[in-house]
């Protein structure tokens, strides 16, 4: 590397970290005070709320809204400045110089790798724990001084044995697992409901469930009964119930992967929580490809409204790839696609596609 391009690298990269620290802060700051205008009601209804309850609620939504907007940042910070230095006139200058356009666009590939990194390690050091703590915090209704709850599942939605089971949420009591607000639906051959069970609570002990407050419903007779007390045959355990209810993105991966060899071991549906986990990697690994797509903004004649065309239409090419990423990361949770396609097909493909440009503009 001679001097003038050891400079234009600390120059250019320099310029693009700078942008990209902006554009994120503002996307930080704006979608921040939009969402804290849409919950505040809610977080101040909770009996002692106050203003400490809003910094609680932006200390934990923030990093989500870091996590979800850096490859988009990096993006828009890319473009605004291949753009800037096309308008200058800067990169004409350095390709009469002798560089290539892969020299060039070096500075912008190096501080996105650093980026991806960090997005990285901040997703799962900060946005997993804070999200967890969110979403807990969310279904008490923003509580005060709400004591800290691992062991908590809320919101349960699980189809298991034959039967469609719902409960308000999941909780472990030394040995035993208490749940609450239980609704147990069976169904017929034709996949309409023959009855349903409804019961105040259930708790798991020595491998049996049983119910409380019962009230089951046959669906053909319309005939309600009522007992005090039942026993729920499911085979579903405790252990599996909480597998097939984690939440992959509020779960540490090495959790996350011993939750899917259970399911595994259980034969359960693993496609959620796998396409989640391969979705971890893939989503900071965006970031290493806007180079590829933000490069057209940068190349190319400025006169007559060209600059303009080319710099929205690398803006359009990363936002067709956020598209296609959540579509494809939504069919493989599905099951429609593998985990490992619906979390790197839009990724490679996108890769190809940045390449392609790349050797053209070259050319």
């Amino acid at each position: 590397m001679n001097p003038a391009q050891g400079i234009f690298t600390l120059y250019v990269g320099r310029m693009f970290f700078i942008r990209f620290i902006g554009l994120l802060l503002f996307f930080v700051i704006l979608l921040q005070m939009l969402d804290l205008l849409n919950n505040s009601s809610e977080i101040l209804a909770a009996q002692g709320a106050g203003s400490d309850s809003l910094l609680r609620y932006l200390k934990l939504r923030s990093p989500q809204i870091v996590s979800q907007f850096t490859p988009f940042a990096a993006l828009l910070g890319i473009v605004v400045t291949l753009a800037g230095l096309s308008h200058t006139s800067e990169i004409t200058i350095m390709r009469s110089a002798g560089m290539s356009v892969h020299r060039v666009l070096f500075p912008f590939g190096f501080i996105c790798a650093l980026i991806a990194t960090s997005h990285f390690i901040f997703n799962e050091a900060v946005t997993v724990k804070s999200s967890e703590a969110l979403d807990y915090w969310r279904a008490n209704d923003f509580a005060v001084d709400l004591e800290k709850d691992t062991g908590t599942r809320t919101n349960i939605w699980v189809e298991f044995d034959g039967e469609f089971i719902s409960a308000d949420s999941a909780a472990r009591f030394g040995d035993a697992v208490l749940l609450s607000g239980v609704t147990i639906r069976n169904f017929d051959p034709v996949r309409l409901t023959s009855n349903v069970i409804e019961a105040r609570a259930a708790r798991h002990e020595d491998g049996v469930w049983r119910l409380f407050g019962v009230t089951n419903l046959d669906a053909e007779t319309l005939e309600t009964t009522n007992t005090p007390e039942a026993l729920w045959t499911n085979s579903l355990n405790p252990e599996l119930l909480f597998a097939l209810t984690l939440k992959p993105d509020q779960t540490p991966l090495g959790e996350l992967f011993k939750k899917i060899d259970q399911l595994r071991e259980d034969r359960a549906d693993t496609r959620e929580a796998m396409t989640s986990f391969l979705g971890r990697f893939s989503k900071p690994m965006a970031t290493l490809i806007m180079p590829l797509l933000g490069a057209i903004a940068g190349f190319g004649v400025h006169r007559q409204g060209v600059l303009l065309a080319r710099t929205v239409t690398g803006a359009s090419l990363g936002f067709t790839y956020f598209v296609a990423e959540s579509l494809s990361l939504a069919l493989g949770k599905l099951g429609v696609l593998p985990a490992i396609i619906g979390s790197f097909f839009p990724l490679v493909l996108f890769m190809v596609v940045g390449f392609s440009i790349l050797l053209a503009m070259e050319n």
